[in-house]
This record gives C-alpha cells, structure tokens and sequence, in this order.
C-alpha cells in the first residue's frame, strides 16, 4: 500500500482535493482499446499508438499540476494525439473527450466554457476535414459535451467547498480568539470579585486571633472563606465548560464569515434573548449545517436566518434563493431533523417559490406544532 501511495504521489500534486477519480477516469481508455481489439495494428503503427499512449499518460498526470497558461497546451498536445491516433484507429476519439474535460480545470467559468467550446469546434473541424463517419463524431461530440460541462460543475463545487473550509478555518481561528477573551473577562470578573472577599475575610479572620475574639466568631468567618472558596470554583467549572456549548450568537459569526467567502449575504433576524442552553445548542448546530448546505448546494445571492417566539412555540426559518431538486433528503437533512426532534420539535421543508426550512419547537408541554403558524413567514427580499 505503501509502494502505491508513494506512486500516486509522484503522478499528482500534493492535493487533497484531488481524489482517485484520476484513475477511474482513464477507463475510457478502454473505447480505443476496444476498437484495437477488433481493428487491430501492425508494424509502424503499433509504434504510434503506443508512443500516443505514453506520450498522453505524460500530459495527462501533469496537467493537474500545471499553470493555467500552461493547460491550453497541454490540451492542445492531447487533441493532437487524438488527430495522430484517429488517423490509425476510430478509436482516437476519446482523447477528444480528454481534452474537453480538462476545461474544467480553469479558475475561470468563462475561461472553461470558452476552451470546451473550442474543443469542440477543434473536433468538428476535424471532423469535417477528414470525413470521418458519424460513429466517430456522434459519440466524440456528445462525450465532449457531456464530460466537459460534469467538469466545469465538479470544478466550481469544489472551488465553493475549498472557500467553505478555508472559511471554517478562518471562523474556528477568530472563535478561539473570542472564547479566550471571554474566558479572561468572565475570569477577571468572577475571580477578581471572590478573591478580594476571601482576602477580606483571611485578613478580618487573622486579626480576629490577634485581639484573642471568641473562638466561634472567627470559626463564622473561616467558614465564609470556605464556603466561598467551594462557590467560586464551582462557578470557575460552570464557566468553563459552557464554552464547550455551541451558541446562536457564536454559529452567526461563524456563518457570516463563511457566507461572505461563499459570496452570499446573511440577513440574521434573532427575536428571542433567552432560551434553554438545550435548546440553543440544538438550534445553532441547525444552523451551522443548515449554513453549510446552502454555501455546497444553493445557487443563492441571499440566505435569511430568522428566529421568532409565540406565546406557545419558537419557530426558526432559514430560506435562501434556491429550490431542493431532489425529494430524498440526505445525511445534513436527516441529522437536522433528529436534533430538532431531540428537543420536541418538527421540522417543515417548504419549496416554493423558494426553499424554506421551517423548524418549530413548543414552549408548553403538549403544544401542538400548528399553534405556531400565528408566526408569519419570513418573506424574501
């Protein structure tokens, strides 16, 4: 395993975006080595197919590594086997279908979709040209188009997911700078109140022997300083590991820096001040996974987080631009739904005209959910 790992290495770029479909990709290979099989070579040109071959393997494991001004060569180099190789074999056209797909490597949307239209327009004046059949550019077209645009797409959703944990990063590292400023002020007022006390008390205490004051009077104060000393560090510990809860307030941060990598803007509306620590942690982990599907999934310029109390129920709605394609709901849908279930809740998935996800949570014990629906819904802008 090793051995295999060290030669995938050498092939790519240390990047851990790039995954083992590299390979999986080179199975289309297999349209050339089939028609080889059926229509095969000889002499000279046995010596051309395979020099083809080696010399695309080359361009093809670089030009994931490779400058962008430097890809419209690498791409240029690959169309060039395909005339090469289409000249001995039918075959020949897959390379083609390479070259199309790596269009989606480009930064640039407009950049992608102008070299995928030139490869295609590049194979069709072939095409011509030579007058070749439609068994080599039916498939050559179709193929080119439908792998250069799977890339182009691939290529953008993991540009928005490098933005998102580049972002994620950038929100852990300015939450870990608040939660240690909160840690000291909360500290500093905590410990700085009860220690002046407990100091107070030690000093009154040792005076208190020096004068030779009954015996229990200054038991009464030794007492104070422990039963102070036992309340503070419960509070210490109670400070502590409540940073350890997640909070609206701190998943907001967080959501609003990762929305504005993913070029999307926040609109946060929270009307309700207090809530159960329970109930918070449930709802800013929503949040958070909720945030995080719409930045992978939604085609959104606006996502709006809007959090509003009834008499009887908390109704929390976040909707974006968008519209959910598919009916099946996957495992960020599914983990959504079993923590507002956790705390009594239901979750409502509403789809015109725009996506709207409605979690409602009673306050009295035995509410129904509908009671809720005093509560108007967010509208978008």
């Amino acid at each position: 395993m090793s051995l295999l790992i060290k030669i995938h290495n050498f092939l790519l770029p240390n990047d851990e975006d790039i995954g083992y479909s590299v390979y999986t990709n080179l199975l289309f290979l297999s349209l050339f080595f089939g028609n080889l099989y059926f229509r095969p070579v000889q002499g000279v040109e046995i010596a051309i197919v395979i020099a083809g071959l080696i010399t695309f393997l080359v361009l093809y494991f670089r030009a994931f590594s490779v400058q962008e001004h430097e890809l419209v060569f690498y791409i240029a180099a690959i169309c060039l086997i395909g005339i090469v190789l289409s000249e001995i074999n039918v075959g020949g056209n897959v390379f083609f279908v390479y070259a199309a797909a790596f269009s989606g490597q480009f930064e640039n949307r407009k950049k992608a979709f102008q070299m995928l239209l030139s490869v295609l327009i590049f194979t069709v004046l072939y095409t011509v040209i030579t007058d070749k059949s439609s068994y080599f550019w039916i498939p050559a077209i179709f193929m080119s188009v439908t792998l250069g645009l799977m890339s182009i797409q691939g290529s953008e959703v993991l540009k928005k997911n490098k933005a998102l944990k580049k972002s994620q990063q950038e929100a852990k590292q300015l939450a870990k700078i608040a939660e240690r400023e909160r840690i000291s002020r909360d500290l500093h007022d905590l410990l700085g109140h009860s220690l002046s006390v407990i100091t107070l008390k030690s000093e009154l205490a040792g005076k208190m022997i020096e004068k030779g004051l009954p015996l229990e009077k200054i038991k009464k104060e030794i007492k104070d300083v422990e039963e102070l000393s036992r309340k503070t560090l419960a509070q210490v510990r109670g400070a502590v590991k409540g940073y350890n809860i997640a909070t609206i307030k701190g998943e907001l941060l967080q959501a609003k820096v990762a929305t504005k990598a993913a070029n999307i803007e926040l609109i946060a509306s929270i009307e309700v001040d207090l809530l159960s620590t329970e109930v918070e942690s449930e709802l800013a982990l929503i949040i958070r996974e909720a945030i995080t599907n719409v930045i992978r999934h939604a085609e959104t310029a606006k996502v709006w987080i809007v959090l509003q109390q009834a008499s009887t129920c908390l109704k929390l709605t976040i909707s974006d631009q968008g519209q959910i394609i598919t009916t099946k709901e996957q495992s960020g849908m599914q983990n959504m739904r079993t923590r507002i279930n956790h705390i009594g809740g239901s979750m409502n998935v509403v789809n015109a005209p725009n996506t709207q996800l409605q979690f409602i949570i009673p306050i009295i014990q035995n509410t129904q959910s509908g009671n809720c629906e005093a509560i108007e819904d967010g509208n978008l802008d």
